[in-house]
């Protein structure tokens, strides 16, 4: 599970056992799919307000935020994680954190821009990213729980 502590830092950390990639299409086939497992693994014990700690939340459903109760902050399950302001779709992250990590040698963002459908700058920016925040790739493997 993720920590409050590695979302902020941007890491992006899953305790899954070693799956197929057609089990992991499964499970994160719509963008629904991957938000909510973000935000169960960011807030397991429910929404919690990075600004006041205030538990209680109205949904903005048409941005996909939350508004705090309390004090009208309003915050998205992806804010201060890796995922922050992209523009790229989360199946395509989730997808390419599968590549990366699944991958016995390091993968060239050319070969990921074929995996994932983007251009090559775009998966340059997200094979950067997912290896800055998780540095080597046997540290990547390791904390998604693949072996």
């Amino acid at each position: 599970m993720w920590s409050d502590k590695s979302l902020i830092q941007g890491r992006f950390v899953m305790n899954t056992p070693e799956i197929s990639f057609i089990e992991w299409q499964r499970r994160f086939s719509t963008e629904t799919d991957c938000i909510n497992h973000i935000k169960e693994l960011r807030w397991p014990d429910g929404f919690r307000c990075p600004r006041c700690g205030h538990n209680e939340a109205s949904l903005i459903s048409t941005r996909h935020l939350f508004e705090c109760l309390q004090c009208h902050k309003q915050t998205s399950a992806i804010s201060n994680t890796l995922f922050h302001g992209t523009h790229i779709p989360l199946v395509k992250w989730f997808a390419a954190i599968y590549f990366i990590s699944s991958d016995k040698g390091s993968i060239s963002a050319l070969r990921l821009k074929k995996l994932i459908e983007v251009n090559w700058r775009t998966a340059r920016l997200v094979l950067g990213k997912i290896t800055f925040c998780n540095g080597t790739q046997e540290q990547l493997v390791s904390a998604i729980g693949f072996n």
